[in-house]
């Protein structure tokens, strides 16, 4: 009985969430959609949203977070709208919620270049970071000509810090005790149970991390304001700052409110024009009736590095790099005529050093039946996210990637303590010594510790085996690259673990030269495998929570005549083209 009000209750709540989400949809995509472009546009980008590597089609965000926009989108409203008679400039609004590094960096890329067509470019913020962190969006705004605050902000930019948890005492507290091996010294993920602090080395790589993405900030918002760098550094210790102080600075060309701002761009664009943002935007210009030269795969390896990715989402959509799926994508991108590379881009922190393997593999097998892949990282690339990079005829990286961390870790947390303070105790019968080595309830005895380190040695090994023929490192260099160090973009291209420096621009770039294309060649990006629908993410879910498809078939039905409906309204096509500015300097 209490399992079928269980599956009652969960059933009741799916179908609420299921109804909010596909209705909600609908009723946005009908209501973005226009017969035709306004005569007068500005690009709104706010980015007070979440900007997402895919576009995420969870119920749940569909619900919550329908106005984020996906980075590769923002880009190719960007670069449209620069050419686009009926765009007059761009707005951006900025708040509490930061882009990532990598991200910023390539908006700003993208604004530097749609500031060469002469339009005008405005931010706004009610506070760039008032009592909290700011250095990220101010970092973007400084790319814009015009950085209005409102009174009462304050700017903070104040250099970087990176802070860690560390919970071996209160692991040790409670009974728990974290029991794990690693290599080499600089990898840090088994610290933060084993440790109380910084390990020394992984002090000296952190420290030497956040200050490589400090000079980078200071450097390239030294060049959008006209400042000097050593200036900038200064002011970098010296923040946060007032409005008052923000001015005097020259941080922000004016304080104002939104409605002065708003009347000064009905002088600039006419009152007649319309804000859209990059996603509606895009709808007007969803394929613009031109034939692409070439098709290219477009392959998103986002997340956690598992074997499968299927129930791993869930409701709110959290992506999973999946072995299965994206090996799957890269066979089917392999034997598609009509495909003539690949475009991998990778945002993840690592994951399964085996599912890790079998991604590299399926990128061998295209390269070796002629498809090249060419890798983008995004945000973070590290661990098994390099693992996965490494044998891509050329790897692109934004600066301020994270990427590198070539070394592994394995152990258990285990609780037998904890337990025994509350009066449950475990017997054990086994046929071999080693058959109970990953139990929660007792530490790795010697012999099993023995184990799990020839473990660990074979896969560092393959791992730095495997870069070095890869990347042209000789082997005895490795210890310099690896052992489980962090590294920057800029600091992973000086050592030779990336090619270049750069986006999805420099991507395409890279695409281009490798098939001989010219630089104007419009490329087809062709998401491998297709974007799911709502329905197919629903039909997901159901399968995760154990729910009989017929339950929910009705309400299905009714959601498939929604999407249906809103699809009338709206042009989403599988394959999109991309002509992103190849030229923008970073």
């Amino acid at each position: 009985m209490l399992k079928f009000f269980t599956r009652l209750f969960a059933l009741i709540g799916l179908m609420v969430v299921i109804s909010m989400a596909f209705s909600i949809a609908a009723i946005v995509q009908i209501a973005k959609r226009q017969p035709k472009e306004p005569e007068t546009v500005i690009l709104t980008l706010d980015f007070d949203a979440p900007i997402t590597e895919q576009s995420n089609l969870s119920p749940l965000s569909l619900a919550l977070h329908e106005d984020q926009t996906a980075l590769l989108d923002m880009l190719r409203a960007i670069d449209k709208a620069k050419s686009d008679p009926h765009v007059k400039g761009i707005l951006a609004h900025f708040g509490s919620t930061q882009p990532k590094f990598a991200a910023v960096q390539e908006i700003r890329a993208a604004i530097k270049s749609f500031r060469s067509s002469g339009k005008f470019t405005y931010a706004f913020a009610p506070t760039y970071g008032e009592f909290g962190m700011g250095n990220r969006a101010y970092y973007l705004a400084a790319a814009f000509d015009n950085i209005w605050l409102q009174p009462v902000g304050a700017v903070g930019l104040t250099g970087l810090a990176m802070q860690a948890p560390f919970g071996k005492t209160a692991l040790d507290n409670v009974g728990l005790k974290a029991d794990f091996m690693q290599r080499e010294e600089y990898k840090s993920f088994a610290d933060m149970g084993m440790r109380d602090n910084f390990a020394p080395p992984v002090r000296e790589n952190m420290q030497a991390l956040i200050d490589d993405l400090a000079t980078q900030e200071a450097k390239d918002i030294a060049e959008s304001r006209g400042f000097d760098e050593a200036h900038v550094r200064d002011l970098m210790q010296r923040g946060p700052f007032t409005d008052e102080e923000a001015v005097k600075e020259k941080l922000v060309t004016r304080l104002g409110y939104f409605d002065e701002l708003d009347e000064e761009l009905d002088q600039k664009a006419g009152k007649d024009a319309k804000g859209l943002d990059a996603n509606t935007y895009l709808t007007f210009t969803a394929s613009d009736k031109i034939q692409p030269k070439t098709k290219v795969a477009l392959i998103y390896g986002t997340g956690m590095i598992l074997d499968k990715a299927d129930g791993a989402s869930g409701i709110t959509g959290e992506r999973v790099m999946g072995a299965d799926t994206i090996a799957d994508a890269f066979d089917q991108a392999t034997e598609d005529k009509d495909i003539k590379a690949i475009l991998f881009r990778v945002d993840s922190p690592g994951g399964s050093p085996a599912a890790s393997e079998t991604i590299r593999r399926a990128m061998q097998h295209a390269q070796k039946k002629g498809k090249p892949v060419i890798v983008s990282m995004g945000d973070t690339a590290a661990s098994g996210g390099y693992w996965v990079s490494m044998n891509a005829d050329r790897i692109i990286a934004d600066p301020a990637t994270l990427t590198g961390s070539i070394g592994v870790v394995a152990g258990k947390i285990t609780g037998g303590d904890l337990l025994k303070k509350i009066g449950i105790s475990f017997d054990t019968i086994k046929t071999a010594d080693n058959a109970g080595m990953w139990s929660a309830t007792e530490t790795f005895s010697p012999q099993q510790r023995e184990r799990v380190n020839a473990l660990l040695d074979n896969s560092y090994r393959t791992f730095t085996q495997n870069v070095s023929a890869a990347r042209k490192i000789p082997l005895e260099k490795m210890p310099d690259v690896a052992k489980g160090r962090v590294w920057t973009g800029a600091q992973a291209a000086q050592l030779g673990l990336v090619d270049e420096l750069g986006g999805f621009n420099e991507a395409l770039k890279a695409i281009r030269t490798k098939l001989n294309l010219a630089e104007n060649d419009v490329v087809g990006l062709e998401n491998f495998p297709p974007p799911e629908s709502p329905i197919e993410r629903v039909m997901k879910l159901m399968k995760t929570l154990g729910l009989e498809e017929a339950a929910l078939r009705p309400l299905l039905l009714q959601g498939q005549k929604i999407q249906a409906l809103a699809s009338l309204f709206t042009t989403k096509p599988q394959t999109f083209l991309s002509n992103v500015d190849a030229n923008s300097v970073r």
